[in-house]
């Protein structure tokens, strides 16, 4: 037994050396089984390995996954001993090694690396503490009010002593910006802080004079003068660089405009504050370096889409002319108004034609130039004569003294032409915009704006162009379509036209008043009523002005629907009207007869829809009107009516004798758009118990 034993110990030694190599020949039974059983072996440890490398490739995925690199896989390869090996490279970094024996994981050390540095990233990636909402705002509520307290504290200090802190202005600069230096954010309300304190700062310390530039090189200077000039630089500069953040703000805002871009609520409130300070600096230093590049930004944005912009720039442009001394900052403004309109042609907002209307034109006077000429020349022929034919010294130092001082006002007077000069120039591009959009775009929505501003300034124009103006106007009454609004304005600037120099003309203003008297019964007392201003200076120059032009049946036309308009409007309005049909009383004895009930004058009945007021027969009515007005609800109404068309002034109120009150003052002191009542309501009586009220029911 013992040798059998020994024999396939022999023969499995002897076939685990040759098991792989050539089989032997003629072997037992026994030795065909033991290596069928060590091939068994041999294939479940295989099993293992392969199982194995599946959970190696999958537990790299996995890290690779993680750790975000971007695994590319390569050629396999014939290791001595392992076969085929599969091989991965990383895409991260071209360093990396793609070595075969570190890509499949045989180092440890290269695994341990990896799932520490995996758990490093992991750690550092993983948030240190997740914020709620309301802490969220409440840090960002905090972080708002230390920027505004650092930026009130620069600012005043800034104020305190603007020559040794100037530089400050460089900080507050920063929290303009949308991103600080130092890579922060700045808030809405931050920069919107720091915006509106360095407009502050800078209509307080900069002065009313236009900075020049010093040359330091060649001029030498003291001390003092050099510290003043190094302070006006560096504050030119920093104003300089304010101005362009806000140059910059407009301009990425029209850029998004450009491009379709929605624009959002927080760039439309910085926008807007944006431009209420650059509407500050123009009016508080309108002298002041870069103060025409200002206008000519907010030219561009008197056009906006948004009506709050446009008011802002509106009510800017609107002080800024009625304010300006100098008048060039107006030419300039006006000037950059007529390229834009060129540009724009129609598709203009209203706002920058009814800025015109605050201009100063009204102050020329056409005739001021040759009656201060020819003053100018009679002084001085007077003052030769007086040097060379007085004998006497005495009466002649006294003469040549009032001459001399009558000289000197007209030297006066001379500098005065200089800003009759620049008037005329700035009056020149306001017609001249004017009558481009009446003669191009008569269908503009600007047209009525237009029209108010030819009004007020009608008398200003050169009597040469009367007869052409009034053609026109009549065209656009007869085939434009416009409204009710744009008819009155019409008629006023006709009949501004005729109530001056225009009288000389020979023009038939016959219809101009069918329009105005069919354009009347539109006003009411609801949006419209602020129009009964323009009626009742038209209503002055027709009915007072004019009135020898006037026919009487078109003037008892005129004042019956007057009596008519004075139960549709406001208080102040029907105080107006009822002024102008008191004076046309008193002026034409023969509208006598519409005060008369009992009698009527001529054939015909009266046609109060009648738009020609020369055939309405309105000498076949009366003023029936006056009834309801003396149970007007306004008490002045109420007090007034009887005495005006009565005629009995001497029982007229005091306050009424004393001062007799023009039809535009009637309508200004007893307005109530503001919601005062003139005369103010007197509170009722309390009473103090319940017999009072009954005895009072």
């Amino acid at each position: 037994m013992a040798k059998l034993k020994k024999k396939p110990t022999k023969a499995s030694s002897s076939t685990q050396k040759k098991k792989v190599h050539v089989p032997q020949k003629g072997r037992s039974r026994y030795e065909v089984h033991v290596a069928r059983k060590d091939r068994s072996k041999k294939a479940i440890r295989q099993k293992h390995e392969q199982v194995e490398h599946l959970e190696e490739a999958y537990r790299r995925k996995l890290e690779t996954e993680l750790s975000g690199t971007k695994i590319s896989h390569l050629l396999p390869i014939k290791i001595r001993g392992k076969g085929l090996v599969n091989r991965t490279a990383s895409n991260n970094g071209p360093d990396e090694s793609t070595d075969p024996e570190i890509s499949t994981g045989s180092s440890t050390h290269q695994e341990h690396l990896k799932r520490s540095t995996n758990v490093t990233t992991l750690d550092t990636e993983k948030p240190q503490k997740v914020l709620t909402l309301a802490e969220i705002l409440l840090k960002r509520v905090q972080e708002v009010r230390e920027k505004q307290l650092s930026i009130g504290s620069q600012s005043a200090a800034i104020l305190e002593t603007p020559d040794a802190r100037i530089d400050n202005v460089n900080t507050l600069l920063d929290y303009i910006r949308p991103v600080r230096k130092d890579g922060g954010i700045n808030l809405l309300a931050i920069r919107k802080t720091a915006m509106i304190s360095l407009a502050e700062i800078f209509k307080d310390i900069v002065p009313e004079f236009r900075i020049g530039i010093v040359n330091k090189e060649e001029q030498k200077l003291k001390k003092d003068t050099l510290a003043r000039v190094n302070f006006e630089n560096k504050l030119l500069s920093y104003y300089k660089q304010y101005l362009k953040e806000l140059e910059s703000l407009t301009d990425s805002y029209h850029r998004s405009l450009r491009q379709s871009k929605k624009i959002a609520v927080d760039t439309q409130q910085l926008l807007q504050t944006c431009v209420q300070c650059m509407c500050d600096l123009l009016l508080a230093h309108p002298y002041f370096n870069y103060s025409p590049n200002i206008a000519q930004v907010l030219v561009l944005m008197l056009n906006d889409e948004k009506e709050n912009i446009r008011k802002i720039v509106h009510s800017c442009f609107a002080t800024l002319f009625k304010t300006d001394i100098r008048l060039d900052l107006t030419y300039h403004t006006v000037r950059h108004i007529n390229q834009l309109l060129k540009k724009k042609e129609r598709h203009v907002h209203p706002e920058i034609i009814s800025c015109l209307k605050y201009l100063q034109i009204h102050r020329i006077n056409l005739h001021d130039d040759t009656l201060l000429q020819l003053k100018k020349q009679k002084l001085e022929k007077q003052k030769s004569r007086v040097i060379n034919m007085s004998r006497k010294e005495r009466k002649r130092k006294k003469k040549l003294q009032e001459l001399e001082k009558d000289i000197f006002e007209t030297k006066a007077e001379e500098s005065k032409q200089i800003v009759r000069q620049k008037l005329t120039n700035i009056s020149k591009l306001a017609f001249m915009i004017v009558f481009k959009i009446l003669k191009c775009y008569p269908d503009s929505r600007v047209l009525s704006e237009t029209l108010e501003v030819l009004s007020k300034f009608a008398h200003t124009i050169n009597i040469d162009f009367f007869a052409d103006l009034v053609e026109l106007l009549n065209n656009l009454l007869e085939n434009a379509e416009l409204g009710y609004r744009e008819h009155l304005h019409c008629i006023q600037t006709v009949f501004i036209i005729l109530g001056g120099h225009g009288e000389v003309l020979n023009i038939d203003p016959a219809r101009f008043y069918s329009h105005f008297y069919k354009n009347l019964l539109y006003v009411h007392g609801g949006k419209n009523h602020s129009d009964m201003k323009t009626i009742l200076s038209s209503l002055d120059i027709l009915l007072f002005k004019r009135r020898r032009n006037v026919t009487s049946q078109r003037y008892m036309s005129f004042i019956k629907r007057l009596a008519t308009l004075s139960l549709q409007t406001l208080p102040n309005g029907s105080l107006g009207l009822i002024a102008i049909i008191r004076n046309s009383l008193q002026m034409n004895q023969h509208l006598d007869i519409l005060l008369n009930t009992d009698e009527i004058i001529g054939s015909g009945t009266f046609d109060p829809l009648n738009d020609e007021p020369e055939f309405a027969n309105a000498n076949c009515t009366s003023l029936y009107e006056t009834t309801c007005l003396n149970r007007h609800f306004h008490p002045t109404i109420r007090k007034v009516t009887p005495y005006l068309f009565l005629g009995t002034e001497h029982r007229m109120p005091q306050t009424h004798i004393t001062r007799a009150l023009t039809p535009n003052e009637w309508y200004a002191n007893y307005d109530c758009s503001e919601i005062v009542f003139n005369p103010e309501i007197t509170p009722p009586a309390k009473l103090k118990n319940t017999k009072q009220i009954r005895s009072q029911l």
